[in-house]
Protein backbone atom coordinates (compact mmCIF):
# COMPACT_ATOMS: atom_id res chain seq x y z
CA UNK A 1 0.00 0.00 0.00
CA UNK A 2 2.72 2.46 0.97
CA UNK A 3 5.82 1.19 -0.85
CA UNK A 4 5.02 -1.08 -3.81
CA UNK A 5 2.03 0.81 -5.23
CA UNK A 6 3.54 4.34 -5.10
CA UNK A 7 6.72 2.86 -6.54
CA UNK A 8 4.79 1.80 -9.64
CA UNK A 9 3.11 5.20 -10.10
CA UNK A 10 2.79 8.37 -8.08
CA UNK A 11 -0.93 8.29 -8.86
CA UNK A 12 -1.40 5.04 -6.91
CA UNK A 13 -2.89 6.29 -3.64
CA UNK A 14 -4.79 3.18 -2.61
CA UNK A 15 -5.40 4.36 0.95
CA UNK A 16 -7.74 6.94 -0.59
CA UNK A 17 -9.52 4.27 -2.66
CA UNK A 18 -13.27 4.55 -2.06
CA UNK A 19 -16.59 4.79 -3.83
CA UNK A 20 -16.36 1.49 -5.72
CA UNK A 21 -18.51 -1.60 -5.21
CA UNK A 22 -16.16 -4.54 -5.71
CA UNK A 23 -18.12 -7.49 -4.32
CA UNK A 24 -21.66 -8.76 -3.92
CA UNK A 25 -24.42 -9.67 -6.40
CA UNK A 26 -25.28 -7.68 -9.55
CA UNK A 27 -28.68 -7.74 -11.24
CA UNK A 28 -30.51 -6.80 -14.42
CA UNK A 29 -34.13 -5.82 -13.71
CA UNK A 30 -37.13 -4.82 -15.82
CA UNK A 31 -39.43 -2.37 -14.02
CA UNK A 32 -42.98 -1.37 -14.82
CA UNK A 33 -42.83 2.12 -16.30
CA UNK A 34 -46.10 3.28 -14.71
CA UNK A 35 -45.74 1.96 -11.18
CA UNK A 36 -42.06 1.15 -10.76
CA UNK A 37 -42.92 -2.41 -9.79
CA UNK A 38 -40.25 -5.05 -10.36
CA UNK A 39 -41.34 -7.31 -13.23
CA UNK A 40 -38.36 -9.66 -13.49
CA UNK A 41 -34.77 -9.78 -12.27
CA UNK A 42 -31.88 -11.88 -13.58
CA UNK A 43 -28.20 -12.00 -12.66
CA UNK A 44 -26.01 -9.52 -14.55
CA UNK A 45 -23.86 -11.38 -17.07
CA UNK A 46 -21.00 -11.81 -16.68
CA UNK A 47 -20.35 -11.44 -12.98
CA UNK A 48 -17.32 -9.42 -11.87
CA UNK A 49 -15.51 -12.44 -10.28
CA UNK A 50 -13.21 -10.15 -8.28
CA UNK A 51 -12.28 -6.49 -7.82
CA UNK A 52 -10.41 -6.40 -11.14
CA UNK A 53 -7.40 -8.64 -10.61
CA UNK A 54 -8.39 -10.99 -13.45
CA UNK A 55 -9.37 -8.00 -15.61
CA UNK A 56 -5.89 -6.44 -15.46
CA UNK A 57 -6.62 -3.76 -12.87
CA UNK A 58 -3.45 -4.59 -10.88
CA UNK A 59 -1.21 -5.38 -13.86
CA UNK A 60 -0.47 -1.92 -15.24
CA UNK A 61 1.67 0.75 -13.60
CA UNK A 62 -1.56 2.43 -12.56
CA UNK A 63 -3.11 0.07 -9.98
CA UNK A 64 -6.85 0.68 -10.27
CA UNK A 65 -9.12 -1.87 -8.58
CA UNK A 66 -12.70 -1.52 -9.80
CA UNK A 67 -11.66 0.06 -13.11
CA UNK A 68 -11.55 -2.35 -16.08
CA UNK A 69 -13.91 -4.74 -14.32
CA UNK A 70 -16.58 -2.03 -14.14
CA UNK A 71 -16.48 -0.72 -17.71
CA UNK A 72 -20.12 -0.96 -18.80
CA UNK A 73 -21.91 -0.08 -22.02
CA UNK A 74 -25.60 -0.40 -22.89
CA UNK A 75 -27.85 0.32 -25.83
CA UNK A 76 -30.87 -0.79 -27.84
CA UNK A 77 -30.67 -2.58 -31.21
CA UNK A 78 -33.17 -3.96 -33.72
CA UNK A 79 -31.32 -7.24 -34.15
CA UNK A 80 -34.18 -8.91 -36.03
CA UNK A 81 -35.02 -5.75 -37.99
CA UNK A 82 -38.38 -5.34 -36.23
CA UNK A 83 -38.21 -5.62 -32.45
CA UNK A 84 -35.87 -3.79 -30.07
CA UNK A 85 -33.41 -5.79 -27.99
CA UNK A 86 -31.48 -4.54 -24.98
CA UNK A 87 -27.70 -4.81 -25.29
CA UNK A 88 -25.31 -4.74 -22.34
CA UNK A 89 -21.51 -4.92 -22.39
CA UNK A 90 -18.86 -5.30 -19.71
CA UNK A 91 -15.21 -4.61 -20.35
CA UNK A 92 -13.35 -3.36 -23.41
CA UNK A 93 -9.67 -3.28 -22.49
CA UNK A 94 -8.95 -6.87 -21.48
CA UNK A 95 -11.89 -9.27 -21.23
CA UNK A 96 -14.76 -7.98 -23.42
CA UNK A 97 -18.35 -9.24 -23.15
CA UNK A 98 -21.65 -8.30 -24.83
CA UNK A 99 -25.09 -9.79 -24.13
CA UNK A 100 -28.37 -9.14 -25.99
CA UNK A 101 -31.75 -9.63 -24.29
CA UNK A 102 -35.36 -9.63 -25.43
CA UNK A 103 -38.45 -8.80 -23.35
CA UNK A 104 -41.86 -10.20 -24.32
CA UNK A 105 -43.84 -8.32 -21.68
CA UNK A 106 -43.40 -11.04 -19.08
CA UNK A 107 -40.01 -12.68 -19.44
CA UNK A 108 -36.40 -11.69 -20.13
CA UNK A 109 -34.76 -14.04 -22.63
CA UNK A 110 -31.15 -14.06 -23.75
CA UNK A 111 -30.82 -13.70 -27.53
CA UNK A 112 -27.04 -14.24 -27.67
CA UNK A 113 -23.85 -13.53 -25.76
CA UNK A 114 -20.29 -12.68 -26.78
CA UNK A 115 -17.25 -13.27 -24.56
CA UNK A 116 -13.61 -12.79 -25.52
CA UNK A 117 -12.47 -14.94 -22.63
CA UNK A 118 -9.86 -13.84 -20.11
CA UNK A 119 -6.71 -12.14 -21.37
CA UNK A 120 -3.79 -14.31 -20.21
CA UNK A 121 -1.23 -12.49 -18.05
CA UNK A 122 2.31 -13.52 -17.19
CA UNK A 123 1.94 -11.76 -13.84
CA UNK A 124 -1.38 -10.22 -12.71
CA UNK A 125 0.60 -7.65 -10.69
CA UNK A 126 3.08 -6.61 -13.39
CA UNK A 127 2.13 -7.02 -17.05
CA UNK A 128 0.80 -5.18 -20.08
CA UNK A 129 -2.34 -7.12 -21.05
CA UNK A 130 -3.81 -4.56 -23.45
CA UNK A 131 -3.76 -5.65 -27.08
CA UNK A 132 -3.50 -9.32 -26.22
CA UNK A 133 -6.03 -11.93 -27.40
CA UNK A 134 -8.54 -13.42 -25.03
CA UNK A 135 -8.90 -17.17 -24.77
CA UNK A 136 -12.10 -17.57 -26.83
CA UNK A 137 -11.38 -18.94 -30.35
CA UNK A 138 -13.98 -16.72 -32.09
CA UNK A 139 -14.08 -13.57 -29.98
CA UNK A 140 -10.56 -13.47 -28.53
CA UNK A 141 -9.51 -10.64 -30.88
CA UNK A 142 -12.12 -8.13 -29.63
CA UNK A 143 -10.13 -7.36 -26.47
CA UNK A 144 -8.89 -3.74 -26.35
CA UNK A 145 -11.09 -2.94 -29.37
CA UNK A 146 -14.08 -1.48 -27.52
CA UNK A 147 -14.64 2.26 -27.17
CA UNK A 148 -16.26 4.41 -24.50
CA UNK A 149 -19.42 4.05 -26.57
CA UNK A 150 -21.25 1.58 -28.80
CA UNK A 151 -23.54 1.94 -31.82
CA UNK A 152 -26.36 -0.10 -33.34
CA UNK A 153 -26.35 0.21 -37.13
CA UNK A 154 -27.17 -1.93 -40.16
CA UNK A 155 -23.65 -1.93 -41.56
CA UNK A 156 -24.12 -4.86 -43.98
CA UNK A 157 -27.47 -3.79 -45.46
CA UNK A 158 -29.49 -6.85 -44.41
CA UNK A 159 -32.17 -4.88 -42.56
CA UNK A 160 -30.90 -5.86 -39.09
CA UNK A 161 -28.67 -3.96 -36.70
CA UNK A 162 -25.11 -4.93 -35.96
CA UNK A 163 -23.33 -3.90 -32.76
CA UNK A 164 -20.43 -1.60 -33.63
CA UNK A 165 -18.15 -2.16 -30.68
CA UNK A 166 -15.37 0.31 -31.47
CA UNK A 167 -12.80 -1.34 -33.74
CA UNK A 168 -14.79 -4.59 -33.84
CA UNK A 169 -18.35 -5.32 -34.99
CA UNK A 170 -20.73 -8.08 -33.90
CA UNK A 171 -23.26 -9.30 -36.49
CA UNK A 172 -26.99 -9.29 -35.74
CA UNK A 173 -26.90 -13.01 -34.87
CA UNK A 174 -24.09 -12.61 -32.33
CA UNK A 175 -21.27 -13.83 -34.56
CA UNK A 176 -18.07 -11.82 -35.08
CA UNK A 177 -18.35 -9.77 -38.27
CA UNK A 178 -14.79 -8.41 -38.03
CA UNK A 179 -12.11 -7.14 -35.67
CA UNK A 180 -9.79 -4.57 -37.26
CA UNK A 181 -5.99 -4.82 -37.33
CA UNK A 182 -3.35 -2.91 -39.30
CA UNK A 183 0.41 -2.47 -39.58
CA UNK A 184 2.35 -0.10 -37.34
CA UNK A 185 4.16 2.53 -39.45
CA UNK A 186 7.70 3.86 -39.28
CA UNK A 187 8.28 5.93 -36.17
CA UNK A 188 5.93 3.80 -34.08
CA UNK A 189 6.82 1.49 -31.21
CA UNK A 190 7.20 -1.61 -33.43
CA UNK A 191 7.22 -0.78 -37.17
CA UNK A 192 5.80 -3.52 -39.33
CA UNK A 193 3.95 -5.29 -36.52
CA UNK A 194 0.27 -6.06 -37.21
CA UNK A 195 -1.78 -4.87 -34.25
CA UNK A 196 -5.30 -3.90 -33.27
CA UNK A 197 -6.63 -0.46 -34.15
CA UNK A 198 -7.46 -0.46 -30.45
CA UNK A 199 -9.53 1.50 -27.97
CA UNK A 200 -10.76 5.04 -28.55
CA UNK A 201 -12.78 7.75 -26.81
CA UNK A 202 -15.04 8.84 -29.69
CA UNK A 203 -16.81 7.01 -32.52
CA UNK A 204 -19.37 7.98 -35.17
CA UNK A 205 -21.31 5.63 -37.49
CA UNK A 206 -23.48 6.94 -40.33
CA UNK A 207 -23.33 7.67 -44.07
CA UNK A 208 -20.42 10.10 -43.88
CA UNK A 209 -19.48 9.94 -47.57
CA UNK A 210 -22.63 9.70 -49.74
CA UNK A 211 -20.44 9.09 -52.81
CA UNK A 212 -19.66 5.64 -51.38
CA UNK A 213 -22.21 2.86 -50.84
CA UNK A 214 -23.14 2.01 -47.27
CA UNK A 215 -22.12 3.46 -43.92
CA UNK A 216 -18.77 4.64 -42.63
CA UNK A 217 -17.18 4.66 -39.17
CA UNK A 218 -15.01 7.56 -37.98
CA UNK A 219 -13.07 7.05 -34.79
CA UNK A 220 -10.05 8.14 -32.79
CA UNK A 221 -7.61 5.86 -30.98
CA UNK A 222 -5.61 6.31 -27.82
CA UNK A 223 -2.84 3.71 -28.23
CA UNK A 224 -0.28 6.34 -29.18
CA UNK A 225 2.92 4.73 -30.53
CA UNK A 226 1.25 1.30 -30.28
CA UNK A 227 -1.74 2.22 -32.48
CA UNK A 228 -1.58 2.23 -36.30
CA UNK A 229 -3.80 5.33 -36.43
CA UNK A 230 -4.63 8.32 -34.30
CA UNK A 231 -7.83 8.68 -36.32
CA UNK A 232 -9.37 6.81 -39.23
CA UNK A 233 -12.42 6.66 -41.48
CA UNK A 234 -13.40 3.04 -42.11
CA UNK A 235 -15.92 1.12 -44.17
CA UNK A 236 -18.48 0.13 -41.53
CA UNK A 237 -19.30 -3.14 -43.33
CA UNK A 238 -15.75 -4.49 -43.51
CA UNK A 239 -13.61 -2.35 -41.18
CA UNK A 240 -11.35 -1.38 -44.12
CA UNK A 241 -9.52 1.91 -43.46
CA UNK A 242 -10.43 4.47 -46.13
CA UNK A 243 -8.14 7.17 -44.78
CA UNK A 244 -6.41 7.97 -41.54
CA UNK A 245 -3.11 9.00 -40.01
CA UNK A 246 -0.69 7.79 -37.37
CA UNK A 247 -0.38 10.32 -34.53
CA UNK A 248 1.91 8.64 -32.01
CA UNK A 249 -0.20 9.96 -29.14
CA UNK A 250 -3.57 9.49 -27.49
CA UNK A 251 -5.92 11.20 -29.92
CA UNK A 252 -8.73 11.74 -27.47
CA UNK A 253 -11.48 13.46 -29.42
CA UNK A 254 -12.96 13.42 -32.92
CA UNK A 255 -16.18 14.45 -34.60
CA UNK A 256 -18.07 14.42 -37.90
CA UNK A 257 -20.61 16.82 -39.36
CA UNK A 258 -21.53 19.09 -42.23
CA UNK A 259 -19.65 22.19 -41.07
CA UNK A 260 -18.41 23.27 -44.51
CA UNK A 261 -21.50 23.09 -46.75
CA UNK A 262 -19.43 23.90 -49.86
CA UNK A 263 -17.82 20.46 -49.56
CA UNK A 264 -19.84 17.29 -50.31
CA UNK A 265 -20.56 14.87 -47.50
CA UNK A 266 -19.80 15.20 -43.81
CA UNK A 267 -16.48 16.64 -42.73
CA UNK A 268 -14.32 14.77 -40.19
CA UNK A 269 -11.93 16.23 -37.68
CA UNK A 270 -9.56 15.10 -34.93
CA UNK A 271 -6.12 16.67 -35.46
CA UNK A 272 -7.27 18.62 -38.54
CA UNK A 273 -10.42 19.23 -40.61
CA UNK A 274 -10.95 16.98 -43.66
CA UNK A 275 -13.54 16.28 -46.31
CA UNK A 276 -15.57 13.07 -46.39
CA UNK A 277 -13.02 11.57 -48.81
CA UNK A 278 -10.01 12.66 -46.74
CA UNK A 279 -8.83 15.89 -48.39
CA UNK A 280 -7.34 18.42 -45.97
CA UNK A 281 -9.49 21.54 -45.51
CA UNK A 282 -7.75 23.23 -42.58
CA UNK A 283 -5.40 22.59 -39.70
CA UNK A 284 -7.92 24.47 -37.56
CA UNK A 285 -11.00 22.50 -36.51
CA UNK A 286 -14.34 22.91 -34.71
CA UNK A 287 -14.95 21.70 -31.17
CA UNK A 288 -15.43 18.00 -30.41
CA UNK A 289 -17.72 17.97 -27.36
CA UNK A 290 -21.03 17.19 -29.04
CA UNK A 291 -22.73 18.08 -32.32
CA UNK A 292 -26.31 19.20 -32.95
CA UNK A 293 -28.47 19.62 -36.07
CA UNK A 294 -29.72 23.09 -35.23
CA UNK A 295 -29.64 25.13 -38.44
CA UNK A 296 -32.37 25.48 -41.06
CA UNK A 297 -30.06 24.35 -43.90
CA UNK A 298 -29.22 20.89 -42.43
CA UNK A 299 -25.64 21.82 -41.58
CA UNK A 300 -24.10 20.70 -38.28
CA UNK A 301 -23.38 22.87 -35.25
CA UNK A 302 -21.27 22.19 -32.16
CA UNK A 303 -22.28 22.31 -28.49
CA UNK A 304 -19.38 23.80 -26.49
CA UNK A 305 -18.91 24.41 -22.79
CA UNK A 306 -17.67 22.11 -20.01
CA UNK A 307 -17.21 22.41 -16.27
CA UNK A 308 -18.53 25.77 -15.06
CA UNK A 309 -18.66 27.28 -18.55
CA UNK A 310 -22.01 28.27 -20.02
CA UNK A 311 -23.03 25.93 -22.86
CA UNK A 312 -23.19 27.45 -26.33
CA UNK A 313 -24.15 26.33 -29.82
CA UNK A 314 -21.60 27.47 -32.41
CA UNK A 315 -21.53 27.31 -36.19
CA UNK A 316 -18.09 26.88 -37.79
CA UNK A 317 -18.82 29.62 -40.35
CA UNK A 318 -21.52 31.81 -38.77
CA UNK A 319 -20.28 31.87 -35.19
CA UNK A 320 -22.38 31.71 -32.03
CA UNK A 321 -26.05 30.85 -32.48
CA UNK A 322 -27.12 30.27 -28.86
CA UNK A 323 -25.86 30.94 -25.35
CA UNK A 324 -27.76 28.79 -22.85
CA UNK A 325 -27.41 31.25 -19.95
CA UNK A 326 -27.96 29.81 -16.50
CA UNK A 327 -27.28 26.20 -17.49
CA UNK A 328 -24.43 23.71 -17.35
CA UNK A 329 -23.35 20.55 -19.15
CA UNK A 330 -22.28 17.33 -17.42
CA UNK A 331 -18.92 15.54 -17.18
CA UNK A 332 -16.33 18.22 -16.45
CA UNK A 333 -13.76 16.94 -18.95
CA UNK A 334 -16.09 16.66 -21.93
CA UNK A 335 -19.12 18.90 -21.46
CA UNK A 336 -21.99 16.58 -22.36
CA UNK A 337 -25.50 18.04 -22.54
CA UNK A 338 -28.13 15.99 -20.74
CA UNK A 339 -29.42 15.04 -24.19
CA UNK A 340 -29.25 16.15 -27.82
CA UNK A 341 -32.12 14.64 -29.80
CA UNK A 342 -35.04 15.33 -32.12
CA UNK A 343 -37.49 15.56 -29.22
CA UNK A 344 -40.25 17.71 -30.76
CA UNK A 345 -40.01 16.31 -34.24
CA UNK A 346 -39.18 18.53 -37.21
CA UNK A 347 -35.88 16.69 -38.03
CA UNK A 348 -33.85 19.25 -36.09
CA UNK A 349 -32.43 18.47 -32.69
CA UNK A 350 -33.15 20.07 -29.36
CA UNK A 351 -30.61 20.83 -26.64
CA UNK A 352 -31.43 19.57 -23.13
CA UNK A 353 -29.20 20.94 -20.35
CA UNK A 354 -29.52 21.22 -16.58
CA UNK A 355 -29.85 24.52 -14.76
CA UNK A 356 -26.85 25.73 -12.77
CA UNK A 357 -28.32 24.41 -9.52
CA UNK A 358 -29.44 21.13 -11.14
CA UNK A 359 -33.03 21.79 -10.10
CA UNK A 360 -34.49 21.55 -13.62
CA UNK A 361 -33.87 20.58 -17.21
CA UNK A 362 -34.17 23.28 -19.88
CA UNK A 363 -35.00 22.42 -23.48
CA UNK A 364 -33.81 24.76 -26.25
CA UNK A 365 -35.12 24.47 -29.80
CA UNK A 366 -34.14 26.24 -32.99
CA UNK A 367 -36.32 29.09 -34.24
CA UNK A 368 -34.67 29.34 -37.65
CA UNK A 369 -37.33 29.02 -40.37
CA UNK A 370 -36.54 26.12 -42.68
CA UNK A 371 -37.82 25.26 -46.14
CA UNK A 372 -36.84 21.60 -45.73
CA UNK A 373 -39.37 18.95 -44.78
CA UNK A 374 -38.46 15.52 -43.41
CA UNK A 375 -40.09 13.01 -41.12
CA UNK A 376 -38.90 13.10 -37.51
CA UNK A 377 -35.49 11.58 -36.94
CA UNK A 378 -36.97 9.22 -34.34
CA UNK A 379 -38.69 7.40 -37.20
CA UNK A 380 -35.27 6.18 -38.32
CA UNK A 381 -34.47 3.04 -36.33
CA UNK A 382 -30.74 3.72 -36.13
CA UNK A 383 -31.31 7.24 -34.82
CA UNK A 384 -33.84 5.98 -32.27
CA UNK A 385 -31.37 3.36 -31.04
CA UNK A 386 -28.58 5.96 -30.94
CA UNK A 387 -30.68 8.27 -28.74
CA UNK A 388 -31.23 5.38 -26.32
CA UNK A 389 -27.45 4.87 -26.36
CA UNK A 390 -26.66 8.48 -25.41
CA UNK A 391 -26.91 7.58 -21.72
CA UNK A 392 -23.79 5.41 -21.85
CA UNK A 393 -20.26 6.56 -20.90
CA UNK A 394 -18.81 9.27 -23.24
CA UNK A 395 -22.13 9.88 -24.95
CA UNK A 396 -21.72 10.60 -28.66
CA UNK A 397 -24.16 12.24 -31.12
CA UNK A 398 -27.03 10.21 -32.58
CA UNK A 399 -26.90 9.50 -36.30
CA UNK A 400 -29.40 8.40 -38.93
CA UNK A 401 -28.99 5.36 -41.17
CA UNK A 402 -28.91 7.64 -44.22
CA UNK A 403 -26.88 10.66 -45.29
CA UNK A 404 -28.17 13.81 -43.58
CA UNK A 405 -26.49 17.05 -44.63
CA UNK A 406 -27.06 20.32 -46.44
CA UNK A 407 -26.49 18.63 -49.83
CA UNK A 408 -28.90 15.79 -49.08
CA UNK A 409 -30.07 13.72 -52.06
CA UNK A 410 -33.77 13.33 -51.32
CA UNK A 411 -34.07 10.38 -53.68
CA UNK A 412 -31.80 8.42 -51.31
CA UNK A 413 -33.78 9.13 -48.15
CA UNK A 414 -35.54 5.88 -47.14
CA UNK A 415 -39.27 5.86 -46.56
CA UNK A 416 -39.96 4.97 -42.93
CA UNK A 417 -42.18 2.02 -42.13
CA UNK A 418 -43.79 2.73 -38.81
CA UNK A 419 -47.01 2.53 -36.87
CA UNK A 420 -47.82 5.61 -34.84
CA UNK A 421 -50.02 4.58 -31.89
CA UNK A 422 -52.51 7.20 -30.84
CA UNK A 423 -52.91 8.75 -34.29
CA UNK A 424 -55.91 9.02 -36.61
CA UNK A 425 -53.80 7.49 -39.40
CA UNK A 426 -53.11 4.42 -37.26
CA UNK A 427 -56.80 4.14 -36.41
CA UNK A 428 -57.75 4.27 -40.09
CA UNK A 429 -55.09 1.65 -40.88
CA UNK A 430 -56.54 -0.67 -38.24
CA UNK A 431 -60.02 -0.09 -39.60
CA UNK A 432 -58.88 -1.13 -43.08
CA UNK A 433 -57.24 -4.20 -41.59
CA UNK A 434 -60.50 -5.33 -39.98
CA UNK A 435 -62.32 -4.84 -43.29
CA UNK A 436 -59.72 -6.92 -45.09
CA UNK A 437 -59.99 -9.71 -42.51
CA UNK A 438 -63.78 -9.78 -42.71
CA UNK A 439 -64.23 -8.70 -39.08
CA UNK A 440 -65.96 -5.48 -40.22
CA UNK A 441 -68.42 -5.09 -43.10
CA UNK A 442 -71.68 -3.50 -44.22
CA UNK A 443 -72.66 0.19 -44.15
CA UNK A 444 -70.78 0.60 -40.86
CA UNK A 445 -67.52 0.60 -42.82
CA UNK A 446 -68.40 3.83 -44.66
CA UNK A 447 -69.76 5.51 -41.53
CA UNK A 448 -66.60 4.83 -39.55
CA UNK A 449 -64.30 5.75 -42.43
CA UNK A 450 -66.11 9.06 -43.01
CA UNK A 451 -65.72 9.98 -39.34
CA UNK A 452 -61.97 9.34 -39.42
CA UNK A 453 -61.46 11.19 -42.71
CA UNK A 454 -63.29 14.19 -41.23
CA UNK A 455 -61.20 13.98 -38.04
CA UNK A 456 -57.97 14.02 -40.04
CA UNK A 457 -59.23 16.90 -42.20
CA UNK A 458 -59.91 18.97 -39.09
CA UNK A 459 -56.51 18.12 -37.61
CA UNK A 460 -54.74 19.16 -40.81
CA UNK A 461 -56.53 22.50 -40.58
CA UNK A 462 -55.65 22.94 -36.90
CA UNK A 463 -59.23 22.45 -35.65
CA UNK A 464 -58.58 20.08 -32.75
CA UNK A 465 -62.03 20.46 -31.13
CA UNK A 466 -63.75 19.57 -34.41
CA UNK A 467 -61.46 16.54 -34.79
CA UNK A 468 -62.50 15.37 -31.33
CA UNK A 469 -66.18 15.78 -32.31
CA UNK A 470 -65.61 13.59 -35.37
CA UNK A 471 -63.94 10.91 -33.22
CA UNK A 472 -66.87 11.05 -30.81
CA UNK A 473 -69.16 10.30 -33.78
CA UNK A 474 -66.85 7.40 -34.62
CA UNK A 475 -67.45 6.01 -31.12
CA UNK A 476 -71.20 6.52 -31.36
CA UNK A 477 -71.28 4.47 -34.58
CA UNK A 478 -69.43 1.67 -32.79
CA UNK A 479 -71.86 1.74 -29.88
CA UNK A 480 -75.07 1.48 -31.91
CA UNK A 481 -77.03 -1.73 -31.22
CA UNK A 482 -76.94 -2.89 -34.85
CA UNK A 483 -73.16 -2.42 -35.04
CA UNK A 484 -72.64 -5.84 -33.47
CA UNK A 485 -74.09 -7.41 -36.61
CA UNK A 486 -71.37 -5.85 -38.75
CA UNK A 487 -68.16 -6.26 -36.67
CA UNK A 488 -66.73 -8.66 -34.13
CA UNK A 489 -66.61 -7.77 -30.48
CA UNK A 490 -62.80 -7.90 -30.54
CA UNK A 491 -62.66 -5.39 -33.41
CA UNK A 492 -65.19 -3.11 -31.71
CA UNK A 493 -63.27 -3.12 -28.42
CA UNK A 494 -59.93 -2.47 -30.10
CA UNK A 495 -61.19 0.39 -32.30
CA UNK A 496 -63.05 1.99 -29.39
CA UNK A 497 -60.02 1.82 -27.13
CA UNK A 498 -57.75 3.37 -29.74
CA UNK A 499 -60.26 6.13 -30.55
CA UNK A 500 -60.54 7.04 -26.86
CA UNK A 501 -56.73 7.14 -26.65
CA UNK A 502 -56.58 9.61 -29.54
CA UNK A 503 -59.34 11.74 -28.00
CA UNK A 504 -57.50 11.82 -24.69
CA UNK A 505 -54.28 12.91 -26.39
CA UNK A 506 -56.01 15.64 -28.38
CA UNK A 507 -57.91 16.87 -25.37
Amino acid sequence: MDVYSPGRSSRNVLRNFEGFIVDGPEYLTVFDGASGAELQTVDYKPERYDDGLMWGDYAMSRIEPGNRVDRFLSSVAYLDGTHPSAVFARGYYTRSTIVAYDWDGEQISERWSVDSGWTPMTNPFNDGPHGRDGTDPEFGTITTQGDHSVSAADVDGDGRHEIVYGAATIDDDGRLLYSSFDELPEGSADPGAVVRLGHGDAMHVTDIDPARPGLEFYGVFEGGPWAPYGYALRDAATGEVLYGAYSGRDTGRGMVGDVVPEEPGLETWAVDLRTADGRLISTARPGTNQSIRWAADMTTQIVNGSGNSTPTIDDWQRGRLLTATGTRTNNSTKGNPSLVADVFGDWREELLVRTEDSSAIRIYLSTEVTDRKLYTLMHDVQYRAEVARQQTVYNQPSYTSFYLGSDIDWSQVPQPHYWAPGSVEALLSDLEGYVASGELDGPLVQQLSNALVQAQHHLDAGRTASAVDALERFLSHLDRPKASDMLTEEARASLAHEARTVIEMLS
